[in-house]
Order: C-alpha cells, then structure tokens, then sequence
C-alpha cells in the first residue's frame, strides 16, 4: 500500500483514519494529567502541533454519546479504538476498514480506565476570529458560541422541559443561545453555562480547552490596537471576562488547557485566575511534545515513498532545543510538507502565516547589530521576558522574545536566570 501523508489537519481521527504516516504523541496525555494545576497555558510557536495536540485531549477525555446525548455502548466508541487499537469501518458502502495500532498512552492501562471517554468536554478554538474591528470579532466569537452549542443540542431538551432542573430564566438564557441571540451576559457565560448543563447531564465536571486563544488579540492589535486603543482594549475585556467566568470558581470545571503563541503582558486575561500555570518554550515540561524529534524524523522518512537524506533535513529543518532540553527537535509542518512534496527543500513554516508584528518591530536602529551578528551565523545573549506586551515589542527585549516565541529563534542555553 502507497503511503498516504496528510498534512494541514486539526482532526486527530483523520489523521489516524486517513494518513499511513504518523507520529505517535499520545504520552502528552499522561504528561497533562501528572500536573496537578486546575488551569494551563502552553504556549509554542505556529504550526508546531498545538491544535492537533489538544483535539487528541479531547478525543481522549470525551463521553461520545448518540443524537439524543445517550452513551454510545463501548463497542460502537470510535475514540477508544484511536487510543487502544482496533478495527474501524472507514465506509459502510464499499467496506473498507482499517486496523488501528494501539497508541503509547494505552500501555498507561490506569489513565485509560480512569480518564478515557470518562468526561464531558468542551473544545473551541480562535484562530478564525481575525477580524478588523472589536464587532467583528466579538460577532465572530458569537459564531464559534454557536456551533459549539449545536455539538451539544442534546442538552436543548432541559430548556424544553416544564420540570427539570433548570429555573425558566434559566431556560430562556439556554434557547438564546441555540437561537443565535446572545447579549454580552451570555456571551461572558457562554462556557461555564454549557459546564454547568453538562454537569447536569452527565453528573461529571467537564474539561474545558481552549485553542488558539491570543489569534484575534495579536490580528487585533495588528489592525486597529495603535491607532484606537479604546476599541482594542474592549476586545482584552471581552476574552478577559469568557476566561474568567469559564475558569474562576467554576465547580462543574474538572480541568483546563489553554494553548497559544504568546502570554500577552499587561492584558490581565488571566488576572482574575489564580490557578493559571503557564508553560513555554523555555520551560522543561512539553518538551518533545510539540515538533518531532530525531527517532520520529527517521522513522517518518522510512515510511515516505521518496525520502531525502538525513544530513539535508538536518541543514534544512534542524536545531530547536526547548526548554534547556538537549533534544533536538524538528519543526512538524516543515518535515510533513517535505516529505509530501517527495522530498524538495523549501520555506515550508515560512510561508505558512504572517509577519507584521515581526516585520514592524525588525526596522527599530537599536537591533540592527544583534541582527548582523544572527545573519553571519553569529550568537548573542539576551534577557528573554516569557510575558511581552505589546507596548514592548520595539523595544530590543520585546523584540527577542517575541522572535523567540514566535519560533524564529532558538534559546541555545541559558546564561543566568531569564538570559539566553
């Protein structure tokens, strides 16, 4: 059988159903649940795997039910065949099906029995909210609130009933929200409302994962954040107030992953969370999460039906190093569209995403010489701050760490504490 290479997608079961080739990260399962903070923020740069990463966490947590919110008998669970191995019809009309290897995290047989299919969650993610105003994104936001709803109609049935366990304000605030007629309250509420009802439905406490969360604030601040402050910080407070009423007391709340670039200084999304702990590049945990290591590469090539030399993607794709990690790790989207492209060399991650913070802030006189160093294959030290506002960005500091963040730099070692 040809080898079939799929890239560009978030969906963790088209990657397994679809793709012959495949980098196992399950034990990012394990690694979530060993921290014992109710709340996370991961951040890495694009295209490193945050999305798929997080939609495997939720395949792995989720309660997979029919139309009508019942638990599917585990038989018919498609998501504990993704972790645990076994067949999968791929099409009822021709009967094509496919055998699933069982993935790392199953020989974790107790955060199987425990975890898998085992909660409610609640996934949605930012990256289409790049809008040109503050209405624009807010009706954008409302947009995901929909759709996110409508993966949960069942739960429609309690706004329906005359004796159930919600109160009629209650009831009225849950059909708005499949109506499309949200008002800013709800909106504010939207994720610990859907929480609570699927605490109600399932009697479990739901995780709740949110991707991609700094996109419509970096495209924001891009657009309009200079030129209309006002109308930009009413966007911070927009995602300041869904953040803080879906992760602050919230007891229907089991845990929280949050995922981006970058954690925004001076924005306080997260001001009102106590229990927020973040995770960067710089920091040891996740390390060989995101982006593949050298085994992964190597075994990657064995499967791919034309496969350049070691040494070439070495030159081309090599030398991140995380966390003070040693290991050297390869960027995944660079490495996949290589290998899909019968091994031709190019700016694969260059090309994929935009550059106007990164552009604006290289014209500043007082970098131009760290840059001439960098360019001629130089080193330089530098302080490194893991919040940046972007009040800072022009600045040399600013401009480094988001260089870094961003995936265009690599952190050789550190120096002394928060110098690299």
């Amino acid at each position: 059988m040809a080898s079939i290479i799929t890239t560009g997608t978030d969906d963790f079961s088209e990657l397994l159903l679809e793709s012959t080739v495949f980098v196992d990260k399950s034990l990012f399962i394990k690694e979530f649940l060993d921290k014992g903070n109710k709340v996370m923020l991961i951040t890495r740069p694009r295209r490193w795997g945050k999305s798929i990463n997080m939609d495997m966490l939720a395949r792995f947590f989720a309660i997979e039910v029919d139309e009508e919110g019942v638990p599917l008998p585990e038989e018919e669970r498609l998501n504990r065949k993704l972790f645990c191995g076994g067949e999968v019809v791929l099409s009822s009309a021709t009967g094509r099906k496919k055998q699933l290897n069982a993935l790392k995290i199953s020989e974790h047989k107790e955060i199987v029995a425990e975890y898998q299919g085992q909660f409610p969650v609640i996934s949605i993610g930012f990256k289409e909210a790049k809008e040109n105003s503050y209405e624009e994104i807010r009706a954008a936001i409302i947009t995901q609130i929909i759709k996110l709803y409508t993966k949960h109609r069942h739960l429609k049935k309690y706004a329906l009933m005359e004796e159930g366990p919600l109160e009629d304000a209650q009831k009225e605030q849950l059909l708005r929200y499949f109506k499309g007629d949200i008002n800013k309250e709800d909106l504010k509420n939207s994720l610990l409302c859907l929480s609570e009802l699927l605490y109600i439905h399932f009697g479990q406490p739901a995780y709740i994962l949110i991707d991609e969360y700094d996109t419509p604030i970096n495209h924001a601040y891009e657009k309009f954040g200079k030129q209309d402050p006002d109308q930009f910080e009413k966007v911070l407070a927009l995602f300041r107030a869904i953040f803080g009423a879906a992760f602050k007391g919230n007891t229907t709340l089991k845990r929280g992953l949050i995922t981006g670039i970058l954690r925004i200084a001076k924005a306080n999304l997260f001001s009102d969370i106590s229990n927020v702990l973040e995770y960067t590049l710089l920091d040891e945990p996740f390390t060989t999460c995101y982006g593949f290591t050298e085994e992964d590469v190597v075994k990657l090539m064995q499967q791919a039906p034309i496969a350049p030399k070691l040494e070439d993607v070495k030159r081309w794709y090599n030398g991140y190093t995380f966390g003070g990690n040693k290991t050297r790790m390869y960027n995944p989207w660079s490495i996949m569209n290589c290998l899909e492209n019968n091994g031709h060399f190019t700016y694969y991650w260059m090309d994929s995403g935009g550059t106007v913070l990164v552009d604006e802030a290289l014209m500043a006189d007082n970098i131009q010489e760290d840059l001439q160093s960098l360019l001629t294959r130089g080193s330089i030290s530098h302080s490194i701050m893991k919040k940046i506002s972007f009040e800072d960005i022009n600045s040399s500091t600013g401009l480094f760490t988001l260089l870094l963040f961003a995936g265009y730099l690599n952190p050789d070692r550190e120096i002394i504490r928060d110098v690299y």
